[in-house]
């Protein structure tokens, strides 16, 4: 009995050694469970990509033009940007998967499903990238634009993205618009808005852009129609387009009704910021609008009627300048981008105004007879959500976020026309690391 008494501690701590190899066993088990399980679904995803690609052969009325050389265009009186002409049908000789061009599909020679050669397509991007690359092979696979006017930081940034087609012209931001400059808009905010913005002023981050960056974007898109940079004018109906959303098939961009009448075509579907509102009301003294079924019109893209832009902003002007502050404030910006900065929600500097929204509500208050609006969502703001583009990283040889043509026919499979890919918004792209400070994801790699 009191050998037992003396061995049985002995006897139990092997016990619970034991059981603690089991466990640790039993962990490793299942964590190998998962690891697998993971490894399937991703197979399965890819599996049903390439799959949908091969069996959805569409037919559609699409378009063809000549790719956008840009060197020869018809006076602007006579042309007409509504119009589009017949091109290529997927499967065709010659048609290639959704921006084959940038992978180096057909040796970049894809033909055009869609051409609207009298239209102009303006964007305005932070620097090139990967998905930049992709958008513009894609832009010219589905809508066949005369040009796709880039506005970027500097000359060196400009040159990359005139490499990406023949019909790219791209401008600096500081020269683009007379008097619009990312200084004079820094200075603006920081005037107007000193207490709210902080220590950081203008140079506050917001979605991988400095504040003062962030409404410079958007103000430049407002104002393309007015710059006397670009030779021939822009036409007078063009498509604005942010340039991490890429098409997937070709795209109406107008719709004629049975009397013939032609209207430009608006998307729904975006997200609901309240904090647009209130720089809209004070603005125009109109309450901002929103689709039937209570989403946005921050489609993150838009045809625009020139005119109609025009007389937008002419009521900023009138509007504003009925303030004691706005008349007092003198700056060599035009008068309608100082109206914009002095209406900024000072709750939310950040979402304080949207280009889209206001002038999408604009329209359909004063104007909706010139647009036909679609009746459900026909896009997608991420292909696969923020961690379907942090996915992208397993699968890409050189770790970073680029979109690949199986992500791109998986998203084309499930019906969308347009699909986003914001890697400046997933933290784990490194999109605003230092070494990708002039381009991310530039030259393209092999993709899947």
């Amino acid at each position: 009995m009191e050998r037992r008494a003396m061995t049985s501690p002995a006897r139990a701590n092997g016990s619970t050694t034991r059981m603690r190899v089991r466990e640790r066993r039993k962990t490793r088990a299942r964590v190998r469970w998962v690891m697998k399980l993971l490894v399937a679904l991703v197979l399965v995803v890819f599996a049903r990509a390439i799959f949908a690609r091969w069996l959805t052969a569409e037919t559609a009325r699409d378009g063809r033009g000549d790719g956008g050389d840009g060197e020869a265009f018809e006076d602007e009186s006579s042309a007409d940007p509504t119009l589009w002409v017949q091109g290529a049908s997927e499967g065709e000789d010659g048609a290639c998967g959704v921006g084959g061009a940038a992978f180096g599909e057909r040796g970049g020679t894809c033909a055009n499903e869609r051409s609207y050669p009298d239209l102009d397509v303006v964007t305005v991007a932070v620097k090139p990238s990967c998905v930049n690359a992709v958008a513009v092979a894609a832009l010219n696979q589905y809508v066949g634009p005369r040009r796709i006017i880039v506005v970027t930081k500097d000359a060196s940034r400009c040159a990359s993205y005139e490499s990406m087609a023949s019909n790219v012209r791209c401008f600096e931001e500081d020269s683009f618009v007379r008097g619009l400059t990312k200084k004079l808009v820094s200075e603006t905010l920081e005037m107007l808005y000193s207490f709210e913005l902080g220590a950081d002023g203008s140079r506050g981050q917001f979605v991988g852009r400095e504040l003062g960056g962030w409404y410079l974007q958007q103000l430049l898109k407002l104002g393309a129609a007015s710059s006397d940079l670009i030779k021939p004018a822009l036409s007078r109906r063009f498509l604005l387009w942010d340039l991490d959303m890429i098409p997937l098939r070709p795209l109406d961009l107008f719709h004629e009704d049975v009397a013939g009448t032609v209207r430009d075509v608006r998307e729904i579907g975006g997200n609901v910021i309240k904090s647009y509102e209130s720089s809209y009301v004070d603005l125009t003294g109109e309450d901002m609008t929103y689709a039937a079924d209570g989403t946005s019109y921050v489609t993150h893209q838009m045809v625009v009627d020139a005119d109609i832009m025009n007389e937008m902003l002419d009521v900023f002007v009138k509007k504003v300048d009925s303030t004691p502050m706005a008349s007092s404030m003198s700056s060599s910006m035009p008068r309608w981008a100082t109206a914009i900065l002095s209406s900024l929600d000072r709750k939310d500097l950040k979402l304080g105004f949207s280009e889209y929204a206001s002038y999408a509500s604009y329209v359909a208050t004063r104007h909706p007879e010139r647009v036909y609006t679609q009746p459900k969502k026909t896009w997608s703001r991420a292909s696969g959500g923020k961690l379907g583009i942090s996915l992208q990283r397993l699968v890409n040889h050189d770790g970073l976020c680029c979109p690949g043509p199986s992500v791109l026919a998986l998203m084309k499979s499930r019906g969308f026309n347009y699909v986003g890919h914001e890697i400046g918004h997933v933290e784990g792209c490194k999109y605003n690391s230092p070494e990708h400070e002039q381009s991310y994801g530039l030259p393209i790699a092999p993709r899947f």
